[in-house]
């Protein structure tokens, strides 16, 4: 099969369930969150008005998403989502998305597609699904031509990435900073290993710097694999002192591009750093209830890693055979498993470790091409042939989970059980958990129970 295939498949497999009546019959939720919606506008007021301003759509926002604190307008707040800089309104969150999805709204717009909700909730799928699909494209590329894994197995780990993952579910339906992320750190790790394989092609580690750069610039958890990564070539080049300093430059360099588009942008319209979004909870969002909020990233019955993705055990079973055998890229894979470890630790320890309001692991989901890259080492195994069918029922029962959460996510469990991040009680609740809210949903549409929560009518 080749990435067309894959692109083209997964595309398919992302949209076209939105453009199904049934499906809006049973989910009726348009737009998965309005985190996604300054991406919505943002990409609009870049393509009609040549600006990040957001001041002619704030009104619409605003009445559709308020600020929770201020639904009757009477206290004039902004909405979280947005920051008023120098008496504009703009996104809090990175612009990246936006900017890549304007090739999807320019036809649209410039034909005169009204701006209605539904309208835009149609775009913004349809970025959310082309964004993972590509992604999805460069993973089986990854695979394929940076790890040299013969074409079915790269397929199957494909699959798993894009359909056993919430990628599936979650990520491909609307415009998230997590799709970006993944997509150019698959991109940054593609051109890294291409120069691996010729390490006098250091154009590769220049665009292998600039997709970290511009990952970095989607949400800054990228930065923790750019140090990891950087580090790993230091180590590994320390005899090779000539290549180490031109690989090093150059990977630097596709950094520092990435960067100046961030300052020169940040300066225009943002004035100051601590205008953009993530700063100001730099150093006040830090009150997890850690330890047990790690084991929840893993573990809990409602946003649980191996919970929502029990095939994703194999990826840690693949970090032991890398450790313990002899195999080619040993030493990378090791850097893949502290990747996904530290970044599961520091987002454990943010207030909103959980992902707010969302279906499964998405604060997550930014390390899930390294879950998968750690699977190489499981699937060439003489491991894989033994444990096959316990490896397929796995995936099974994942993309299953995906089917559901495509169906079943749309904010209602959240209404009834969210406590907020001070106290987390609710997220280990097997009795309440997603998965048996959801069950007792359908018995009530069934008429064999009168309601499935307390809250609910």
């Amino acid at each position: 099969m080749s990435g067309i295939k894959i692109f083209l498949i997964s595309f398919a497999v992302f949209f076209v369930p939105f453009l199904i009546p049934g499906f809006r019959g049973i989910n009726s939720l348009i737009i998965q969150s309005e985190d996604t919606v300054p991406s919505i506008f943002t990409t609009i007021s870049i393509i009609k008005d040549r600006t990040l301003y957001l001041d002619k759509y704030y009104v619409m926002m605003r009445g559709r998403y308020p600020h929770p604190d201020d639904k009757d307008f009477q206290k004039n707040l902004t909405p979280f989502y947005l920051r008023k800089v120098g008496g504009h309104y703009i996104t809090a969150f990175p612009i990246i998305t936006s900017i890549l999805s304007v090739p999807v709204f320019t036809l649209p717009l410039v034909f005169g597609m009204p701006i209605t909700w539904n309208n835009l909730a149609l775009l913004n799928h349809l970025s959310g699904a082309l964004i993972m699909a590509l992604a999805g494209l460069f993973m089986f590329k990854t695979l394929r031509e940076g790890f040299n894994l013969e074409e079915k197995k790269s397929v199957i780990l494909t699959a798993v990435y894009l359909f056993a993952t919430v990628n599936f579910a979650m990520i491909s339906q609307a415009m998230w900073q997590h799709g970006t992320l993944q997509l150019f750190s698959i991109l940054g790790i593609y051109f890294f290993l291409k120069h691996q394989k010729d390490q006098s092609a250091y154009i590769k580690m220049l665009l292998s710097g600039l997709f970290f750069g511009f990952a970095f610039l989607s949400r800054p958890t990228a930065g923790l694999p750019i140090l990891l990564i950087e580090l790993y070539l230091v180590f590994t080049n320390l005899h090779k002192t000539d290549n180490l300093f031109k690989s090093a430059v150059t990977f630097t360099l596709g950094l520092v591009v990435a960067a100046s588009f961030f300052l020169w942008y940040n300066s225009v319209y943002y004035y100051d750093i601590q205008n953009q979004g993530y700063s100001n909870q730099l150093f006040r969002s830090w009150l997890s209830p850690f330890p047990v909020s790690f084991l929840g990233v893993w573990l809990s019955p409602s946003k649980g890693i191996l919970i929502f993705s029990p095939v994703l055990f194999f990826s840690i079973y693949g970090f032991y055979l890398a450790i313990k055998g002899k195999i080619e890229k040993a030493s990378l894979y090791k850097v893949f498993a502290l990747i996904i470890l530290l970044h599961t630790l520091v987002i454990s320890l943010w207030k909103h470790w959980y992902g707010g309001w969302s279906f499964g692991y998405r604060m997550s989901s930014d390390v899930l091409p390294y879950f998968i890259f750690l699977m190489i080492p499981y699937i060439n195994s003489a491991a894989f042939e033994k444990t096959k069918k316990l490896f397929f029922i796995l995936l099974g029962l994942s993309v299953f989970i995906e089917i559901y959460g495509l169906f079943f996510f749309d904010g209602i469990w959240h209404a009834a059980y969210d406590l907020g991040y001070e106290n987390t009680s609710w997220l280990w609740s097997v009795k309440d958990s997603q998965f048996l809210f959801d069950i007792r949903r359908v018995m009530v549409k069934l008429g064999l129970l009168i309601s499935a929560c307390p809250k609910c009518l």
